[in-house]
This record gives structure tokens, sequence and C-alpha cells, in this order.
């Protein structure tokens, strides 16, 4: 996957999102594009996989997705995916984590996920921290745009990542508190948009490269949670 540096937008999204500290806790966010074209490693990868997955028909079935308020125990049906699908979203990983190797990673561990959903964990995770006021309105809606600019909302595949701990990246750090993994995947523009964050409780020791870049957060004028941004993948804009 060749990491896409010629976007603006997804820059300055990038430099707010740094790391934020609330005041409760330190927020890490990015949002950056890729193309599907392969590297050297991309096609050892590729390989690999197709040799873990030799099926004649190409597809491996991934985890399921389904609301953890939803009042329904029953789990849906898992998804099947094609080969390169799959390929695609671990070469992803690799490339945004590269002092890890996703390589072997089981395809249960990414589901399909709605727009809204990922738009409300955005909003209830993400945003709600940055005072879910103005501040959080404009930074909302400007990652919407710059996503929708990038990759085409309305043409992509959606896909998140649901790592247990022994997988996660990050996760030898302690006091981790949320996070997410999204991946918006446009087959005709052949590019991957990969969306994610985490937040560390204050009560972890800050790390040395997060001084230079945190952002302290006046969160005096907070709203309520329902005045949160939220996309609406019909209308192509952020509707309250």
């Amino acid at each position: 996957m060749k990491y896409l540096t010629d976007n603006d937008s997804l820059e300055n999204i990038n430099n707010q999102l740094s790391c934020i500290d609330t005041g409760d806790c330190r927020l890490f966010g990015r949002v950056e594009a890729y193309s599907c074209k392969n590297t050297e490693d991309d096609k050892r990868l590729k390989k690999h996989v197709d040799e873990k997955y030799p099926a004649i028909d190409g597809i491996v079935e991934i985890g399921s997705w389904q609301s953890p308020h939803s009042p329904s125990k029953q789990s849906p049906l898992n998804e099947t995916i094609s080969r390169r699908t799959f390929f695609y979203l671990l070469a992803t990983l690799n490339a945004a984590f590269p002092d890890y190797d996703f390589s072997d990673l089981s395809p249960d561990v990414f589901s399909r996920i709605p727009l809204s959903i990922v738009a409300n964990t955005v909003n209830t995770t993400l945003l709600v921290h940055l005072g879910i006021d103005s501040e959080a309105h404009a930074v909302g809606a400007k990652i919407w745009a710059a996503i929708d600019e990038v990759i085409d909302l309305n043409d992509s595949e959606l896909y998140s990542f649901n790592p247990d701990g022994e997988f996660e990246p990050d996760c030898e750090e302690q006091a981790n508190l949320w996070s997410f993994y999204y991946f918006f995947l446009n087959r005709k523009l052949k590019r991957i948009v990969f969306f994610t964050a985490r937040a560390v409780s204050c009560l972890a020791p800050m790390q040395p490269e997060e001084k230079n870049i945190i952002y302290m957060l006046d969160d005096s004028n907070s709203q309520s949670v329902e005045d949160l941004t939220m996309y609406d993948g019909d209308s192509r804009q952020i509707v309250i």
C-alpha cells in the first residue's frame, strides 16, 4: 500500500488529532489515505494470504457486526469477503503500523459495518472529548468532508478491525480506554482511507513525543451529546 501524502485536508486533520489532552484522557487520532498499489512487502503478504487461504472461490469469512446496544442477543451470520479485500485490510494495517506484523490475523477480526454506526462511534468517542461545542462541530465536519473528498463515501465499503488485547496496536501501553479502526475501501479508485483513534487515561505517564504536540482543551462550554454532528451518507453533508 502506498501512503498518499498529497492531501492538505487530511494533513490538517491529522495535525489537529495528533494528540489532544482533555484533562481526563489523551486522544490520538489520524486519517490516512493509501493507494492499493502493491509494494514489495505487499507482494509477499499477498502470496502468504493466497497460500494460507487457497479456496477455489477466493472467499474468506469475516466477523459479524452487532451494536453493543442492540436488545437482540442473536448474533447475525458472518459475512464473506474476497481474499483480495482481506489482503487489502491486512496490508493497510501493516502500512499504518510498521512496527507490527498483522500477516497472520484471522479474517474474523474484521467486520463490515454501516456508515451510520461508524459516524456515531466517532461522535460519541472522539468528538465528545472535544468539548462538544463549535470546535467539535467544525472538526467533525472537516473530517467527513476530507474523507469524502478522498474516497467518495457513497461508493465505498466500510470495514472495522476488532482486535483483542493480543493483536491491538499499542496494547503494551497501559491505561488504554477505547479505540477504533475503520477502513473505507473504494474499489473503483483503488484507494483506502484508514481512520483510527484511541484514548489513554491521563493517569498514564505521558510519552516524550506527546509533549511537543499536546493540545489543552477548555470544556467549559460543553453541550449535550445530541448536538454532535453526524454524517448523512445520502445528503453528502454533516447534519445535526
